[in-house]
Formats: structure tokens, C-alpha cells, sequence
């Protein structure tokens, strides 16, 4: 992985980039610290005392991730040119994955596995386990473009099959039942935060972790980046909203600028609340 030349900032402000390394290695910092604090509790401080610095620590991580996103969406031209996905650095080919992803569930969910599979030219699923298929479909999910943007989307795409074949059972006689339950009802829209979750995860790790890792070393990188994975996907989870899926027509112009308002939203709640 590379570290500066990973992003050409979208508008004027080089600094941005540079502030969003810093983020990313202050809570490399307090996540040393609070290991260090459970690890070795110092003799001279009282349980309470521990808990108090604990909690400011746990409060300095969640910060300083808050400030990497915002200065690495900054450094990509801001918030609404990543989520109209005009931008190039982040949120272009996330967008167009997570509406590709969206609509073949779709199709799958009102065609029928069978009928969606022969209209792909594959007439049998002979021999075939669900992994097969989740890789067959996986293969219908391309972004078309090439770079880190791509890559992060990619990844991103990764978690959300994972997760679908954690849906399924290995009798395929099943998976019209489960995609029809995912599209139907919101779990579509847990899947989507997923992704989302993960690619902006995704962007940071392919910019700092290389830096990160030369400066505070593999152990507490990996610490580091795994906090900060969690955060993310937790903060997502306890800000669940907004409007039901079930009702969208992903085939349309709906169903994208839904999920450009989702990113939006999920971004907004990364950045801290902020812009």
C-alpha cells in the first residue's frame, strides 16, 4: 500500500490529507494507551480513576476517527461531490456498485434464481453449492472502473456477499425465499450501510495504513485500524433511519438517488455530525 500519492485532492487544501494521517495516528495513540491502561493498570490509581481515563481515551478514538473521515472526504471535494458520486478520489465507484449490487438482488428476488441464472447462460445448477452461486452472481457485480476507488468498492463488495451467503443454507431451493425476505423487507438497507461502513474503512486503510505501520509499528496499526473498522460499523448500527426500503424501485432513478441519500447520511454520521 502507498500513502501520499493515494489521493489528489479534489479541491484546493492539501492539509486535509495531511489531517486526516494525523487523525488516523492520534488514535493509534490512544489505543496504545488504552491497552496499556488494561494490560498494565498503574498501581497508583484507583479503579474509578481508570475507568475516568479510559472513557476519555475511548472518547479521543472516536475523535480522531471522526477526523480522518471528514479531512479524507474534504481532501476528495467534499461531502455532496462524494455522495453525488462526481468524485473521483471517493464515492464514485461506491455508488455505482452499491446500486448494482441493489438491483441484481433485485431481479433475483422478482425473477427467481433459475430464471435470472438462464437469462446469464447458466442452465443448470447441477453440482452447484450456494458458495458457487453467490460467485456466479458476485460476477455480475462490476464496477467498470479502474483505480483505489474501485478497489475500495470491490472489498467493500466482498463483506456484503460474505454476509449474503451467511443468509443462505446450502439448499439452493431456499435462496429464492431469503433474497425475496432481503429485498422485500430492510435488511437491503443493512447491507447497503454495511458497504458503505467498510468502503470509507476500506479508503483509509489503503491511504494510512502503510504509514501508520512504519511509524507505530504492525501491532498497533492493526489495532488501530481494527478500532477504528469497529467504531465506524458501530456508530452505523445505533444511528439506524430513515426511510424503508421495501418499497423502492431499485430498477429506477429511484432506487439510485436513495442510495446516494443513504451514503449521505452515513457519512454525516462518520464525519461526526459535521462537514
Amino acid at each position: 500500500m502507498g500513502t501520499s500519492h493515494r489521493h489528489k485532492p479534489g479541491v484546493k487544501g492539501e492539509p486535509n490529507w495531511g489531517n486526516a494521517s494525523a487523525a488516523v495516528t492520534g488514535v493509534a495513540g490512544a489505543v496504545e494507551e488504552s491497552e496499556a491502561l488494561d494490560n498494565n493498570p498503574p498501581a497508583n490509581l484507583s479503579p474509578a480513576q481508570i475507568a475516568k481515563k479510559q472513557s476519555a481515551l475511548s472518547k479521543r478514538i472516536s475523535t480522531g476517527y471522526h477526523h480522518a473521515v471528514r479531512n479524507l472526504v474534504r481532501a476528495a471535494g467534499g461531502r455532496g461531490k462524494v455522495t453525488s458520486g462526481s468524485s473521483r478520489a471517493i464515492g464514485h465507484a461506491g455508488i455505482y456498485v452499491a446500486g448494482s449490487f441493489s438491483s441484481v438482488f433485485n431481479e433475483i428476488a422478482n425473477n427467481g434464481l433459475v430464471e435470472w441464472l438462464r437469462q446469464k447462460g447458466v442452465y443448470s445448477l447441477d453440482g452447484k453449492s450456494c458458495h458457487d452461486i453467490i460467485d456466479i452472481i458476485r460476477q455480475y457485480i462490476d464496477t467498470g472502473i479502474a483505480g483505489m476507488d474501485e478497489t475500495a468498492a470491490n472489498n467493500a463488495l466482498e463483506c456484503v456477499m460474505d454476509y449474503l451467503e451467511e443468509r443462505m443454507s446450502d439448499d439452493l431451493d431456499s435462496f429464492d425465499e431469503v433474497m425475496s425476505r432481503i429485498v422485500a423487507g430492510d435488511e437491503l438497507k443493512d447491507m447497503l450501510d454495511l458497504f458503505f461502513g467498510m468502503y470509507i474503512y476500506i479508503h483509509l486503510s489503503q491511504d494510512f495504513e502503510e504509514k501508520l505501520e512504519y511509524e507505530r509499528g504492525t501491532v498497533a496499526m492493526k489495532n488501530a485500524m481494527d478500532e477504528i473498522k469497529d467504531q465506524i460499523l458501530d456508530d452505523i448500527r445505533s444511528a439506524r433511519s430513515g426511510r424503508s426500503v421495501a418499497v423502492i424501485d431499485w430498477g429506477s432513478s429511484e432506487g439510485d438517488a436513495f442510495i446516494k441519500t443513504e451514503f449521505d447520511r452515513i457519512l454525516f454520521i462518520l464525519q461526526g455530525h459535521e462537514d
